[in-house]
This record gives C-alpha cells, sequence and structure tokens, in this order.
C-alpha cells in the first residue's frame, strides 16, 4: 500500500469512516484502488461494507458553507445571462478548488487517490478518446453522445468563468474543469444519499447536484453483486446480501446499464450485458407531431424507474428523466437474454417504457387516437394487430436497418484489431450493437412475413395488403380494367417492376380512385360487391376523409406540393389515356379529374406506411408500400 493510500486511509478512519471488519483497501493496476475481502475470514450477509459519515461528503452544500462560502467568488454572467450557476457546475469548479488547494484542502487525502488530471489521460471514458480511438464510436450513438456532452460541459465551463468575481481564469482550465466533470460523473452517488441528513437539514434529491462520498466510490461495478445502499441521519452505508469469499473483490451494483452507459460513465464495457441496449430516437419531426397530437388530445407519458430494490447510481446531470407529459421521443430496445422473460414475451427483445407509445402517436393518421401502443406495451406484435401499430413496427424496422447498415459501412475504415484497452472496449460495445440491430430488425422483419403469409408456417391477415395483393383481390371486371390502366401508365403490371421503379404511390392511387368509381351509388346495382373487408374500409376512409366526389372539387383548387400534384396530374392522364382506349373501364367515368386524385393521394399516404425490405434487401428500388384495411 501505497503512501497516498495509507494517507486516505487514516483520514478516512479519523473522521468516521468504517471499512468493514473483513473488508480492506487493495490495488491492483488493472481495477486500480478498491475493496476486497479480507484473507481472514469470509464477509456474510447484511455486513457493512463500508460508510461514509455525512462529514466527508463532498457536494454543492459545501460550497455555500461559513465562514467564507466558494460560492461568493460567483457573481453575475459578465454576458448578461441570467441563468443560475448550477448545483452540478457549483460542484464541478469547487472540486477544482479543492483541487488546486492541494494539501491546505479537508478534502486532499481523498482527492490524492483520485485519477491524476495533470497524467494528460486519467480516464479511458470517450471523453479522453485520442482520434485512433474515437474510430472505433464512428457511426455509433455513443460517439454522437460523446461530441454533444463535450459541446455541454465546454458551455458550462465558459459559464461558470464568466460569473467569477475576480477573473482567476486560470486556475480553472478547461482539462481540469473535464477532469472534474468526469470525477463526478464517474464517481458520485444521487443527491438523495444526504436525505436523511441532520447535517444539511433533510435535504431533497432536487436540492443539490449528486454527492462524492469517499469510501463508497471505490466499490466497483457488477450486474451480480448484491447490496443495500442505506442513507441514515449520520452517514452513508452500503450493506452486502450476500456471502462472498475470502480475497474476493467486493462490488457494488450501479443497478442495470448498459454497455453505452458504462462506456460514457465509466470508460468500460461488460461482455455479454444482459443489459445491453441500443439506443433509439424518432427525429425532430416526429417529436413535433407527438406534441402537436397530445396538445389537442392530453396524455400522460410514464415516468422511468429503477427496477425495485436497486437504486440507480447515475447522477441527475448524466440521466434523461422521463417525467409525466415528457416527449423526448427517445428510448431503447434490448435483446432477452438466456430465457430471461421467455414466458412473458416470446419476440425476444424489448423496448423500453412508453417509447412505442410516443412512437405509435408520432405515426398516427387523423382517425387513429387510442389505436397505438399504451404506455406499458414493450413488444410490438402484443395484441390485435391495427394499422398503426403495423406503422410504428415497420417505421422502426426501418430506423434500425439504416443504423445497422451504416455501422456496418464504418467498420471498413477501422484496424482490423483494437490496439489499447479503450479501443477493446469500444469494439465490444460496437459489437453488441451490431448484434441487438440486426436480430431486432431480423425479428421485426420475421413476424411480418408471417402476417403476409411469406412463411408457410403461418396463415396471411387477409387485411394487410402489398402491390401483389391488391393486383389479385377484388372482382374480376375491377381487376381488368385496374391491371389495364397500370399496364397503359406504367408500361408493366408486374408488381416487382413497378416497386423497382419507385412507382406504388401512383399504383395505389389508381387502385383507390377505382374503387371510388366502383362503389359509386349509381353503379352499386350493375357491379359485383367488393370483398366485405374492402367495402368497410372504404366506408371508414369516406367517414374520416370526406366524400371524395365533393371533397375532391375544393382540393382541385387548394394548393398541394409540387411533387402532390405532379403525381396526381400524371395519374389524370393515365386515366384518360385508359379512358380513350377502353370507353367501357370504369376509369372512364366523367368525374375523373385531379382535384378527386389529390384527394386519393393523401387519403393514400395517410393509410399506408413504409415497410423495410422482406427479403433483407436495402435502397429505395427495395421499397415497400403496405396498407392495413382497418
Amino acid at each position: 500500500m501505497d503512501d497516498k493510500v495509507k494517507h486516505f486511509q487514516t483520514w478516512f478512519l479519523r473522521h468516521g469512516g468504517f471499512f468493514g471488519e473483513h473488508v480492506e483497501l487493495h490495488y491492483r493496476p488493472l481495477r486500480g484502488l478498491h475493496l476486497r475481502v479480507s484473507l481472514e475470514s469470509n464477509l456474510k450477509p447484511a455486513s457493512c461494507i463500508v460508510s461514509c459519515p455525512h462529514p466527508l461528503s463532498l457536494s454543492s452544500f459545501n460550497a455555500g458553507e461559513h465562514p467564507d462560502p466558494f460560492t461568493n467568488q460567483f457573481g453575475h454572467d459578465a454576458a448578461g445571462d441570467p441563468s443560475p450557476l448550477s448545483s452540478l457546475n457549483l460542484l464541478r469548479f469547487f472540486l477544482i478548488e479543492q483541487y488546486q488547494l492541494g494539501t491546505q484542502s479537508f478534502w486532499w487525502p481523498y482527492i490524492h487517490t483520485l485519477p491524476d488530471p495533470s497524467a494528460g489521460s486519467p480516464f479511458d471514458t470517450p471523453m479522453y478518446y485520442d482520434d485512433d480511438d474515437k474510430k472505433w464510436l464512428q457511426g455509433t450513438s455513443l460517439g454522437h453522445s460523446t461530441t454533444m456532452i463535450d459541446r455541454t460541459w465546454r458551455g458550462e465551463h465558459a459559464q461558470g468563468l464568466r460569473r467569477l468575481r475576480h477573473g482567476n481564469f486560470d486556475r480553472y482550465p478547461w482539462e481540469i474543469y473535464k477532469w472534474a466533470a468526469t470525477v463526478i460523473a464517474s464517481r458520485s452517488f444521487p443527491a438523495g444519499a444526504l436525505t436523511s441528513s441532520r447535517r444539511y437539514n433533510g435535504t431533497s434529491e432536487q436540492d443539490g447536484s449528486p454527492v462524492l462520498l469517499p469510501g463508497l466510490d471505490l466499490l466497483n461495478h457488477s450486474p451480480a453483486a448484491r447490496v443495500t445502499w442505506q442513507w441514515t441521519e449520520d452517514a452513508c452505508n452500503i450493506l452486502s446480501d450476500q456471502q462472498l469469499s475470502i480475497g474476493t473483490e467486493v462490488f457494488n451494483n450501479y443497478a442495470p446499464k448498459s454497455n453505452e452507459e458504462l462506456m460514457m460513465g465509466y470508460g468500460f464495457s461488460l461482455f455479454r450485458n444482459a443489459s445491453d441496449h441500443c439506443n433509439l430516437a424518432l427525429g425532430a419531426m416526429a417529436v413535433g407531431n407527438i406534441k402537436d397530437v397530445l396538445g389537442q388530445q392530453p396524455a400522460t407519458l410514464p415516468t422511468q424507474h429503477a427496477p425495485q430494490g436497486v437504486e440507480p447510481s447515475t447522477t441527475k446531470a448524466d440521466q434523461v428523466i422521463d417525467s409525466p407529459r415528457s416527449i423526448t421521443g427517445v428510448g431503447w430496445v434490448r435483446l432477452i437474454h438466456n430465457g430471461i422473460d421467455q414466458k412473458e414475451n416470446k419476440s425476444g427483445y424489448l423496448f423500453s417504457p412508453g417509447f412505442l407509445e410516443q412512437a405509435s402517436i408520432a405515426f398516427s393518421n387523423a382517425r387513429e387516437h387510442g389505436r397505438g401502443f399504451s404506455s406499458t406495451d414493450t413488444t410490438l406484435f402484443a395484441g390485435p394487430a391495427t394499422r398503426n401499430k403495423l406503422h410504428t413496427a415497420c417505421a422502426i424496422a426501418m430506423m434500425l436497418q439504416k443504423h445497422y447498415v451504416d455501422l456496418t459501412a464504418s467498420n471498413l475504415h477501422l484496424p482490423r484489431w483494437p490496439h489499447n484497452q479503450r479501443q477493446f472496449h469500444a469494439a465490444r460495445y460496437r459489437r453488441g450493437q451490431l448484434h441487438i440491430l440486426r436480430a431486432v430488425t431480423g425479428s421485426i422483419v420475421a413476424s411480418l412475413r408471417c402476417l403476409l403469409g411469406l412463411d408457410p408456417s403461418w396463415p396471411r391477415d387477409k387485411r394487410l395488403l402489398r402491390l401483389e395483393h391488391i393486383l389479385k383481390a377484388g372482382p374480376k371486371e375491377f381487376l381488368i380494367d385496374f391491371r389495364a390502366v397500370l399496364h397503359i401508365g406504367f408500361g408493366t403490371r408486374n408488381a416487382e417492376k413497378i416497386r423497382q421503379r419507385m412507382l406504388l404511390d401512383s399504383a395505389f392511387t389508381l387502385w383507390l380512385c377505382g374503387l371510388c368509381f366502383w362503389t359509386a351509388p349509381d353503379s352499386l346495382s350493375e357491379r359485383a360487391a367488393l370483398p366485405m373487408r374492402t367495402a368497410d374500409w372504404i366506408t371508414s376512409v369516406h367517414q374520416s376523409y370526406g366524400d371524395e366526389s365533393e371533397i375532391g372539387k375544393r382540393w382541385a383548387k387548394i394548393p398541394a406540393s409540387e411533387e402532390g400534384r405532379s403525381l396526381a396530374e400524371s395519374c389524370y392522364y393515365i386515366i384518360k389515356a385508359a379512358a380513350a382506349k377502353n370507353p367501357r373501364s370504369i376509369y372512364s367515368d366523367p368525374k375523373a379529374d385531379v382535384g378527386r386524385l389529390l384527394w386519393c393521394l393523401r387519403v393514400i399516404r395517410e393509410e399506408t406506411f413504409m415497410c423495410p425490405d422482406l427479403e433483407g434487401r436495402v435502397g429505395d428500388e427495395t421499397d415497400e408500400i403496405m396498407l392495413f384495411l382497418d
């Protein structure tokens, strides 16, 4: 044990700190300073591992203590920014001040055991990656998060410097600030650790920033560790809930965390991490759609909680907290490993609570409120199918598919093997992301293939239609006229060729226009009936979008997008050409005009949805449109 570790132990014990009877400090180069069970006896369940009295804790509250509060060094923002200096930012500057004080600081014996900021690269978190290390994060959400956190921390550092009363900027350089921010992000406990404190008069978690607890932060993470965090009036304790053998390292449990969270917060990843997940984001437009819908129809989105019995060690600064009505458009998907929860969910993956609800709101049309996923849904194909649920499943699958393709493409620029520990953990994280993306996308596509009858072991859901289906379903006379229109307009009625030429919108628009002519009141007595599900869907469409015979006239006068009007006009010319060739065609109806076709195009774009290629191909020429007769 070197001198600084001995100094810390003496200081810690002298001021009321406590290590369990059979717990001792231990150091290994790859593990750093940590705690282990002594070589004398096993550690029994319910034993206290370590206890930190509140006077040893380091938090923003210390910065405001008398006689000369550190908070007095900060005043108004020199740039006129009215926002207050956050308690988290204050703690970072306070930690820097204590580091700069050296042996004059009460906490120096503790600070001296932390990674040395003068070492150049004291941590293995992505914030300390060099250019070669960062290559392993290309295309990942962790790479993007690292960029965003760097930008945020630099902004908070600049804000603090602008508020310094005496302008002593050299005392708080960026590299030391980054060190302090990393120490707090990787070693702190929630502010709720001081909830019962007599010293701080029972503060609440909302009253302050995270708390550094010397001694407690020596415990490394293991998802298998069973511990209890105990906050009392005088101290913060960690107790073991399991027996530990002689000489084994004593671990904390930071709560279930993905490899991305572990990498960002602590600089390591876990092999076969059962809590690993892939982050998802719906995008600004989708979030805007959610807000628009919820502005018209109030909804409450859930708060995400840690699993029962385990308290999260993530700090408030690093958490994304979903409070009621929080609309973030972000979530995650993870695989279910080693048979866990397989009885409850045979799909093999789970989404974060609330994400599917937000996604289904984002992809809903005007007649679908309440027909998508609920706040408690975490799987895609449980319960009755609806158009909205299938649209959501397809949109998520395409998002995952694109992420997988982009991540795979960036692999081409990587070295064959990682060259250091940082790259090793980044490579493991990267492989895990690819595995999740591939497995979840494959599972969603397999479920869609079953619904479409492409898996011979499953019957097709006849409400779900591709172009191949609308070319075959319906009265014979209708199908003859519809196929003829496609052949005149596209030079083919082959579904695959139409798909490759990216004409699916036009094909479905012409189909719906023909259905409207076929079911017109003045023609029903002389024409064969449509299949019942198609007829019911047409009735529902008219109820939701109005009668196209009247709306078509108004739509002709409403400005449409240049692309939409151009497509409607091209369909109009196709119909006219078909009518000229066969005056008895249903498309020879004199009511056919551009306004009616704009209406049909609008309905098709509201009711259909893009689907991932069911053969695993990627590219615009493989885009698929599907319709669910809901």
